[in-house]
C-alpha cells in the first residue's frame, strides 16, 4: 500500500509541475503577443494558438489534481452534515461519490478516445500539429483523475 501511496505522490507531484509548466508558457505567449502587439515585428501566427492549447492542458490537468484531492465540483453540504450526525453514513456516501467520480471520469476517457481518434487526419492552422495532441489532453486528463480517483477509493477502504 506503501508502493501505491507514492506512485500517486509521484503522480500528483507531476501533474502539478506539468500543469504549472503549462500556465508559465501560457503567460509568457501572452506577454510576448502584448508586447509584439505594438512593435513592427507583429504577432507570430502559432502564438495565440499554442497559447490555447496550453490552457487546455493545464486546466485539464489541474482537474486530475483537484479529483485527487477531492475539489474537484461537487455539493459536499450533505455529506459534511450527514458525516457531523452518523460518520459511518457520512463516510459511506464520500465513498459512493468518489465511486461516481471515478465512473464519469472513465466515461470521459473513453469519449475523449474517440475525440482524438476522429482528430487524427485534422492539422491545426497556426502550428500544423495533428489536432489529436491538442484533443489528447481529454483522455490523458480524464484517464490520470480515474487513476487517482481510484487510489482516493483505495486510501479510503484502508484505515488510517
Amino acid at each position: 500500500m506503501k508502493a501505491l501511496a507514492s506512485l500517486v505522490g509521484a503522480l500528483d507531484r507531476g501533474l502539478r509541475i506539468v500543469a504549472a509548466l503549462c500556465l508559465a508558457g501560457l503567460f509568457l505567449l501572452m506577454l510576448a503577443q502584448v508586447a509584439l502587439r505594438y512593435t513592427a515585428l507583429g504577432v507570430p501566427a502559432f502564438a495565440e494558438e499554442l497559447a490555447r492549447y496550453a490552457m487546455v492542458w493545464m486546466a485539464l490537468l489541474a482537474t486530475a489534481v483537484a479529483v485527487r484531492e477531492g475539489s474537484h465540483i461537487r455539493v459536499d453540504f450533505v455529506p459534511l452534515a450527514l458525516g457531523a450526525a452518523a460518520p459511518v453514513l457520512g463516510r459511506a456516501l464520500e465513498a459512493v461519490l468518489d465511486a461516481l467520480t471515478l465512473g464519469i471520469c472513465l466515461v470521459i476517457f473513453w469519449q475523449g478516445l474517440d475525440i482524438v481518434s476522429f482528430a487524427a487526419g485534422q492539422r491545426s492552422d497556426g502550428l500544423r500539429i495533428p489536432m489529436s495532441w491538442p484533443y489528447g489532453a481529454m483522455p490523458v486528463a480524464f484517464g490520470l483523475a480515474a487513476i487517482l480517483a481510484l487510489a482516493r477509493l483505495f486510501e479510503r477502504r484502508t484505515p488510517a
